[in-house]
């Protein structure tokens, strides 16, 4: 695992696979916003619904362990027709969520404008989940709804990026202690975000070239690591498929939010 840390020590990035988040402390964060790669192969309800399970439980586990008892999860998921109908990668994932020790606080929505993409790709949704057991979130009269074009990525950049509008919004109204985490980091944009607003934060990204992107971009600086990780956690064996790769017949594309 390499790792990359900010000229104020406070926020640092890890190379490295998002389902073992060694080195990152249990209970260390206070908001986990991330855009994991979108289902964009594969067709009918049983693959996204691969999807949607191998998401909560081979990455959900690892995030209810370093959240914050009274944590916010926030996920920007892309929907999508498969030329039948519509999988509803939202509901599908709050299903299997549920299953695993989450509550869903709160559903938003992203849709492009003036996009240049599929029809079937426009559609984003923003959902709030907290842990089983935590304080449930007060309703507000806030509406969380977007309509925003897709913003301009990094010229470096292979992933694009979720509006930063979306990203301030949702910090605004989540728990304000603890660091925020970027599980799919890609070019950093929820970093940026964080930063800017004075907020420590933690970025994994398997990838090594987006991973170096992010670390000229926050100008930081490679530090040395101990052998294991001060996690709390033992070391794990890899696996072969990254975490770029979410489920079978799923795959990042230029197309997809980071």
């Amino acid at each position: 695992m390499t790792v990359y840390e900010s000229r104020d020590g406070r926020s640092r990035l890890l190379r490295s696979d998002a389902r073992h988040l060694e080195g990152v402390g249990s209970g260390e964060v206070g908001v986990i916003v991330t855009s994991p790669p979108y289902l964009v192969r594969g067709r009918g309800l049983a693959s996204a619904d691969r999807y949607a399970r191998r998401l909560a439980v081979e990455f959900g586990r690892e995030w209810r362990r370093v959240l914050a008892p009274h944590g916010d999860c926030w996920l920007v998921l892309g929907d999508r027709h498969d030329g039948r109908e519509w999988m509803g990668i939202d509901g599908l994932l709050t299903r299997w969520m549920r299953r695993t020790g989450w509550t869903l606080q709160a559903k938003g929505c992203w849709a492009q404008v003036g996009s240049r993409e599929r029809w079937d790709n426009r559609i984003n949704h923003v959902l709030r989940f907290r842990k089983t057991g935590a304080h449930p979130v007060r309703p507000r009269s806030t509406t969380l709804a977007w309509m925003l074009p897709l913003p301009r990525s990094h010229t470096d950049s292979r992933w694009d990026a979720t509006p930063k509008a979306v990203i301030r919004k949702v910090l605004a109204v989540s728990a304000r202690r603890g660091a925020v985490l970027d599980p799919f980091i890609g070019a950093g944009t929820v970093a940026l975000v964080a930063a800017r607003l004075g907020r420590a934060w933690i970025g994994v990204e398997r990838d090594p070239h987006m991973a170096a992107l992010v670390a000229r971009r926050l100008r930081m600086r490679r530090v040395r690591t101990p052998a294991r990780a001060s996690s709390g956690r033992g070391p794990h064996r890899r696996t072969s498929s990254g975490s770029r790769r979410i489920a079978t017949g799923s795959s990042r594309s230029r197309s997809r939010r980071r």
